[in-house]
């Protein structure tokens, strides 16, 4: 634990021993394999969750087998032991779970964290390729929003019957563009190609009118954080500009996403009310269940017994919180575990980025993983947006590329036994 400690203080402090791996691509079948699985799934995840989870398999399998063959574990710091110490503790819920058997069911989506593995691994070793992703990334998410703009024109702005491009529910089309829309910035404020990149600020458009009207409150919130992140670290002055630019585009937006905007503040808003009864049963859930929570899915199981009478939704299966919900699932000690990993995450890619001087890549990266990651946990205060698959495993791959940026060499290079 120590050497681990040591080991990652030193890649903070002197990043220059850390220099870019100037290898441009895969050099044997097993990386080539999970190079071509990663582009699939950048792509998929907005298109096809079928398409987009055999991609995943395809990497996690050549991933194991690059281990396998090379008889090499491959270096899973700094977010392993974080991770692990999640994963234990979310099959002990499942296991002390009010419905064993669902609860492990839905255990499944652990094997999503081997997605950030296999790409923080790749990534590290190939870290040119970082920047293609999100570009592909950056590609999906604009021709996802572009259907979804195609969709205004059947469904209209409505708050009854939302676009949502190539997915079946609006939330989760709105949390890819959220992610989506932050990479896609931070290529073009730290590693924009006059030329190549031009088509990018077009999709960064169209996904952020999309974003406006799917009329989805948390991606919003969570998309100004995470732009808000960009801002900072880019040239603090721009965090002055970006609300203003909000400004305008909420002016010239149709009267439904400013009447939207306008409920985020009021109370009596009939949703805002709903939110808050729903949480105030979920406290009471987490005060009853405080270590290891009623088990995953479980949830609806025991809400009936702590709901207010005053909700207009008596059944319903989240707690639109990613906090609240993995507290209620799988206690404190989950929570604390689940939180710590998205904290050890942010700190290890701001402290480097502070690092980084001329390595634009390098800060697109990190930025682009720092930004996306507090877009989603921001807009995980007001949706249970961990639930979705699409958008659990895009952040994984995403928060990979920005970490990868911090480690890009085997530790061993140095003489350094992590």
């Amino acid at each position: 634990m120590v050497s681990n400690l040591l080991y990652f203080r030193s890649r903070l402090e002197k990043p220059e021993l850390y220099a870019v791996n100037e290898k441009q691509g895969p050099d044997n079948p097993w990386d080539k394999g999970m190079w071509g699985f990663i582009l699939l799934f950048s792509a998929a995840d907005f298109i096809s969750i079928s398409v987009a989870q055999i991609a995943v398999a395809g990497l996690i399998v050549c991933w194991v087998g690059r281990w396998i063959s090379e008889k090499k574990a491959p270096d899973i710091s700094p977010l392993g032991l974080p991770f692990a110490v999640f994963a234990a503790l979310s099959i002990i819920s499942a296991v002390l779970s009010l419905d064993v058997i669902e609860s492990i069911k839905d255990s499944k989506d652990l094997l999503h964290i081997l997605i950030y593995f296999a790409a923080y691994d790749f990534l590290r070793r190939y870290p040119t390729k970082t920047g293609t992703v999100f570009r592909v990334i950056a590609m999906a998410g604009g021709i996802a929003a572009l259907v979804g703009m195609l969709q205004v024109e059947d469904r209209g702005v409505d708050v009854m019957n939302r676009i949502s491009g190539f997915q079946n529910i609006y939330m989760t089309f709105a949390g890819l563009l959220m992610i989506s829309t932050v990479t896609a910035m931070a290529v073009v404020a730290f590693d924009f190609r006059k030329w190549k990149d031009a088509w990018i600020p077009a999709s960064i458009a169209i996904m952020v009118f999309a974003m406006l009207f799917s009329l989805t409150r948390n991606a919003w919130i969570g998309t100004m954080a995470g732009v808000m992140t960009l801002a900072v670290l880019r040239k603090p002055v721009l965090a002055i500009i970006v609300p203003a630019i909000v400004l305008v585009i909420l002016a010239v937006s149709p009267s439904n996403v400013q009447d939207r905007v306008g409920s985020m503040f009021n109370p009596k808003d009939s949703t805002n009310k709903e939110r808050l009864l729903l949480w105030q049963a979920g406290a009471k859930i987490v005060a009853d269940y405080p270590l290891f929570g009623v088990g995953q899915n479980s949830f609806p199981l025991v809400y009936k017994k702590y709901r207010s009478p005053d909700v207009l939704e008596p059944h319903i299966s989240h707690l639109h919180n990613n906090f609240l919900e993995i507290a209620v699932e799988r206690g404190f000690l989950g929570l604390v575990s689940w939180t710590a990993i998205f904290v050890i995450a942010l700190w290890v890619m701001i402290r480097a980025w502070q690092k980084q001087k001329g390595d634009q890549s390098a800060r697109m990266a990190i930025t682009a993983g720092a930004g996306a990651t507090l877009a989603f946990l921001t807009a995980g205060l007001f949706e249970y947006n961990f639930g979705d698959s699409e958008v659990q495993m895009l952040i994984y791959l995403v928060m990979a590329g920005g970490i990868a940026a911090v480690t890009k060499k085997e530790p061993s290079d140095y003489g350094i036994n992590p």
